[in-house]
């Protein structure tokens, strides 16, 4: 079984804006419904959690109210956040595969949900590594001109992870996805801007595959 996992207890304080930022809007539509739309699309995907925190509380009941799975952390920080959900998950779904998402990544569509999830099930016959990082090469961020938040040789964490529901440290594999959908992590408004110029208007149809 895959399960999917929406990060969205993050304070977002680069936004500066007065909302939660799961709940900023593009296109008419909150993050997180952009999020979940993509990851509903995927056949791939067998249930979809999203986790909450102290930080978001508006998320919280935004969730609940659209019938959502919701599960609340402690809020004290992503490793710390993720570490309680992999606890959460092993007691309830033992060995499952986990793919994790942050809610500000509204772009990655389902056959990039796809992709990304074959590729694991490549890697995980070859190497059976458990997890794996996926990664952006900084020239897409030069393109675009956008502002990474970390770097380390000349590649970008793009907020999207795979590992199995086992609360211990994992061995993992790498891939490299030079798409700007994976590098717009909305954190900025000239993330806004650079996203709405590339999808235009019509972005937020629900995707299937």
């Amino acid at each position: 079984m895959v399960i999917a996992l929406v990060m969205a207890g993050g304070k977002g304080t680069r936004m500066e804006l007065d909302c939660e930022k799961p709940l900023v809007q593009i296109n008419g539509k909150f993050l997180i419904d952009h999020v979940m739309d993509n990851l509903q699309g995927s056949k791939k995907i067998n249930r979809i959690f999203v986790a909450t925190s102290r930080c978001t509380p508006l998320t919280h009941l935004y969730c609940l109210k659209k019938g959502y799975e919701v599960i609340k952390t402690p809020g004290k920080g992503y490793l710390e956040d993720l570490s309680f959900l992999l606890s959460y998950f092993e007691s309830e779904y033992p060995h499952e595969i986990l793919i994790t998402i942050g809610s500000d990544l509204p772009g990655v569509k389902s056959s990039i949900i796809n992709f990304i999830l074959d590729e694991y099930e490549k890697s995980y016959e070859k190497s059976s590594k458990p997890a794996m990082c996926v990664v952006v090469p900084m020239e897409v961020f030069e393109k675009y001109d956008l502002e990474p938040s970390f770097v380390l040789d000349g590649i970008v964490p793009s907020g999207v992870n795979i590992l199995r529901s086992i609360n211990k440290i994992q061995d993992e594999e790498v891939l490299e996805v030079p798409r700007i959908e994976l590098a717009l992590n909305i954190n900025t408004c000239q993330d806004i801007k650079v996203f709405e110029e590339f999808f235009g208007d019509n972005y937020g149809r629900k995707e299937t595959d």
